[in-house]
C-alpha cells in the first residue's frame, strides 16, 4: 500500500459519497436530535427527571494490580534508545539510505496508544495532549501508558495468541486462572524468565497454580508441547524432527526426543490410584459408584451424569511429574540408535541441562532455558518485543532461527539482546526504551519490503490495526467507559468446583455443580446484559470469551481460533467491509448516548463538531479541504451529514492503519 493511498484526502470524499447514498437513512434517524444545517449543535431541554433509584453495586470484577515503571531508570532508558539510533543509523548510512521524517504529536499519539494500550486515545485525551507545550510530553506519556491497565490488555491479546489461550484448555479444564494470571503478570511486570519458569515447572491444579495452564493447554500431548515450548520462548521450529530428521536444518529425530524427555515424565492429571494424591479408594470409581446408587429419576440421572463426571475429571487436574520414560517410535528409521530404545534428555544447543539432586527433569529444562547462556532465550524475546514496537523484527520470521540466521543489523541485535539481560528481562523497561528511540518516533514507511528481503528501519512498518485493537478503538468511540466490564474473578468459580475428592460423596459433587451453575452461570449472564448491545458485550477484547465466536468482529477481523502459534491474520476480507457497512460495531457509534455523540452535541458550530468528530476518530484535525467537505455534506444532508462523516472516516485506511 502506498504513501498516497493513505494520505489521499479525495478518499475521505470518495467514502463521504458512498455513505450519503447508502447510510443517509439510517443516520438520519439516528442523529435526529442534532441541529440542522442552520443551526449549531447543541443539547435539547430535557425535561427534569425524577431522583435516580440508588445504583446496585457493582459485582466483583478481576483487576491488575500495576507495577509502575521506575522514574529512576529514566535517563538510562534515554541513554539506551540514543544507542540504538546511532546502530540503526549506522545501517543508513551503510545501505544509502533515508530516514523517515519524525512524526508529527497527531502521528504519535495515535501510535503510541495503540502500540502499548491496543486503543486509540480518546477525544480528551487527544486534546490534552496537543494542547500541551511539555518539552518531555512524549517521554511522560509512554511512561504514563505503561504503567495503565491498557498496558496489560493490550499484551495479553499479543500473549494469548502466541500462547494458544483459550477459555476451555481441553475437554476439562477451564482457563480463567491462567488468563488472569497472564494478565497480573504483565501489569506487575513480571521479569520473562520467571515467568517462563514458573510456565514451564508448575504443579498441581489450575486453581492452586494458575501457571500450570500453560502444560494444560497441551494435555495429553507432550510431544506437541515441547515442539511449541521451544518455538515460542526459543525462537527455533524443531517440529519437523518429530516424526524425521529436519529437512532444512540440523535438528535430528533423536535429538527432538531427548529434549522432549525433559518434560515427557510429566502428567496433566492425577490418577485414581496415585497415593500421593488420594488415600483411600480411587475416587472416579468410588463416586461414580454412589452416583448410580443415588435416589433419582432417570431422567435427571441422565441429565446429570455428564456434569457430574465433569467435576470429578476437573479435580484429578492435577500437573505432576512421574517417572515415565520416552521411547523413540517402533519405526524409527536412523542408525544412530534402535527403534523403541529409551532416550535421555539432552539439550539441543548451549550448555549442557544437568539434572541436580533433587530436581526433576522439567525443572532443569526450565533452568536451562531462561539461563542468560542460552543462545535463544534472551535472543527471543529481545527480537519478538522489537517486533510488537517496529512491525518487523530484526530477525524475520520470530520463531524460525537457525544457526545460518543473520539479523538485519547483527551488532543492534546484539545489543538488545544484551540489553534484555542487563534489564533482568524487564519488559515494560525493554518497551520503554524501543519507544523513546528516534528511530521508533519516525514516520512509517508505506513500501512493502518482502521478508526475504531486509527492511532497514527507516521507521515502523505501516500496519493495519489488530482486530482487537479494532474492536477496542471502536469502543473508545462509542462507549463512555469501556474499562468499566472486568471478567468476574477465577477464584469465584474455583472455590465452589474444587472438591476434595477423598472426602466428598456424589451429593455434595452434584450440590457443588448446581452451585457453580447458580452462582455463577447466571451471575455473570445477569450482569452482561447491562453491557449487550445488540447481542454484542461491550467490552475490552481481552475480557471477552476467548476465542469469540466465528461470527464476531473479533474473528471476522482476524483474531485466531487459537488452534495455532500466532495464528491472527491482518488480511482483508468482503465479509470485514460488510460488517463496516451495517455491522452493530457501526450502529452503536451513531446511537444516542455514544461517546463521540455526547461530545459533538455539545459543540456550539458546526466546525467545531467536525473538529470533534476528526479529533475522536482520525485524532487530528481536519486540514481546510477536508473540514469545507465536510461541513458541505452537513449542510447538504441536516443531521444526517454528521453521521455520514463518522461513518466515512471509520472507513478509510487511515484509521485502520498504525501510521
Amino acid at each position: 500500500m502506498s504513501g498516497n493511498q493513505i494520505g489521499r484526502r479525495g478518499l475521505i470524499a470518495r467514502h463521504w459519497k458512498l455513505s450519503s447514498c447508502c447510510i443517509a437513512a439510517f443516520a438520519f434517524i439516528v442523529f435526529s436530535s442534532l441541529p440542522d444545517s442552520e443551526a449549531a449543535p447543541r443539547r435539547k431541554p430535557v425535561a427534569k427527571k425524577a431522583a435516580p433509584k440508588k445504583a446496585e453495586p457493582l459485582p466483583p470484577r478481576f483487576t491488575v494490580k500495576s507495577r509502575p515503571v521506575s522514574t529512576t531508570k529514566l535517563s538510562s532508558a534515554i541513554k539506551s534508545a540514543e544507542q540504538i539510533d546511532k546502530l540503526v543509523e549506522s545501517n543508513y548510512r551503510k545501505y544509502k539510505v533515508e530516514p523517515n521524517p519524525m512524526t508529527t504529536d497527531e502521528q504519535f499519539l495515535r501510535r503510541i496508544y495503540l502500540d502499548i494500550t491496543g486503543a486509540i486515545p480518546t477525544y480528551r485525551e487527544t486534546k490534552y495532549f496537543l494542547a500541551s507545550r511539555h518539552p518531555d510530553k512524549r517521554k511522560m506519556l509512554i511512561d504514563r501508558l505503561l504503567n495503565s491497565d491498557g498496558y496489560a490488555s493490550h499484551f495479553y491479546n499479543y500473549w494469548a495468541d502466541v500462547l494458544r489461550y483459550t477459555d476451555r484448555l481441553n475437554n476439562n479444564v477451564d482457563g480463567s486462572p491462567y488468563r488472569q494470571w497472564i494478565k497480573q503478570c504483565l501489569a506487575e511486570n513480571k521479569p520473562w524468565d520467571k515467568m517462563v519458569s514458573e510456565m514451564i515447572t508448575a504443579e498441581g491444579l489450575i486453581w492452586e497454580n494458575p501457571a500450570t495452564g500453560y502444560m494444560q493447554r497441551d494435555s495429553g500431548m507432550p510431544l506437541d508441547n515441547m515442539n511449541n515450548t521451544v518455538r515460542i520462548f526459543l525462537g527455533t521450529r524443531i517440529g519437523c524432527a518429530q516424526c524425521h530428521d529436519h529437512p532444512f536444518d540440523r535438528w535430528k529425530q533423536k535429538e527432538f526426543y531427548e529434549m522432549a524427555a525433559f518434560t515427557f515424565g510429566s502428567s496433566t492429571r492425577a490418577s485414581g490410584r496415585d497415593k500421593r494424591f488420594y488415600t483411600g479408594q480411587d475416587p472416579n470409581s468410588r463416586l461414580r459408584k454412589e452416583f448410580a446408587e443415588l435416589d433419582q429419576e432417570e431422567k435427571d440421572r441422565r441429565r446429570k451424569q455428564g456434569r457430574f463426571n465433569r467435576m470429578i475429571r476437573v479435580n484429578m487436574m492435577v500437573v505432576h511429574d512421574n517417572n515415565r520414560k520416552i521411547q523413540l517410535p517402533h519405526d524409527y528409521a536412523y542408525t544412530d540408535a534402535k527403534p523403541k530404545s529409551v532416550v535421555q534428555p539432552k539439550t539441543i544447543f548451549g550448555k549442557p541441562a544437568d539434572i541436580r539432586k533433587g530436581e526433576t527433569p522439567r525443572q532443569a529444562f526450565a533452568r536451562w532455558m531462561v539461563a542468560e547462556e542460552n543462545p535463544r532465550f534472551a535472543l527471543t524475546i529481545a527480537n519478538r518485543l522489537w517486533t510488537q514496537a517496529f512491525g518487523r523484527g530484526q530477525i524475520e520470521p520470530v520463531d524460525d532461527m537457525m544457526d545460518s540466521t543473520v539479523a538485519e543489523n547483527p551488532e543492534l541485535m546484539k545489543f538488545l539482546e544484551s540489553e534484555m539481560k542487563r534489564l533482568n528481562f524487564d519488559m515494560k523497561e525493554y518497551l520503554r526504551i524501543l519507544f523513546n528511540t528516534k528511530t521508533y518516533q519516525r514516520q512509517a514507511s508505506t513500501k512493502d519490503v518482502p521478508l526475504s528481503e531486509f527492511y532497514h528501519f527507516q521507521g515502523p512498518v505501516l500496519r493495519r490495526m489488530t482486530a482487537e485493537q479494532a474492536w477496542d478503538s471502536f469502543l473508545t468511540i462509542a462507549v463512555v467507559d469501556p474499562e468499566e466490564y472486568r471478567e468476574l474473578p477465577a477464584e469465584m468459580e474455583t472455590e465452589i468446583i474444587s472438591v476434595d475428592l477423598n472426602k466428598a460423596t456424589a451429593q455434595e459433587v452434584l450440590d457443588a455443580d448446581e452451585k457453580k451453575r447458580e452462582e455463577i452461570d447466571r451471575t455473570r449472564y445477569k450482569r452482561e446484559k447491562k453491557y449487550r448491545y445488540k447481542g454484542q458485550l461491550l467490552a475490552r477484547a481481552s475480557e471477552l470469551p476467548s476465542p469469540v465466536p466465528p461470527s464476531h468482529f473479533l474473528r471476522t477481523f482476524g483474531q485466531s481460533d487459537r488452534e495455532l502459534i500466532s495464528g491472527s491474520s491482518d488480511t482483508g476480507s468482503v465479509p470485514q467491509v460488510l460488517f463496516m457497512f451495517n455491522g452493530p460495531v457501526t450502529h452503536m457509534m451513531l446511537e444516542k448516548g455514544s461517546t463521540i455523540y455526547n461530545n459533538v452535541i455539545e459543540q456550539k458550530t458546526i466546525k467545531d463538531g467536525v473538529d470533534v468528530i476528526f479529533m475522536t476518530i482520525l485524532n487530528r484535525r481536519p486540514d481546510a479541504d477536508e473540514q469545507k467537505i465536510a461541513i458541505s455534506e452537513i449542510e447538504t444532508n441536516g443531521p444526517a451529514g454528521y453521521g455520514n462523516v463518522i461513518w466515512s472516516l471509520v472507513n478509510t485506511r487511515e484509521f485502520l492503519f498504525i501510521q
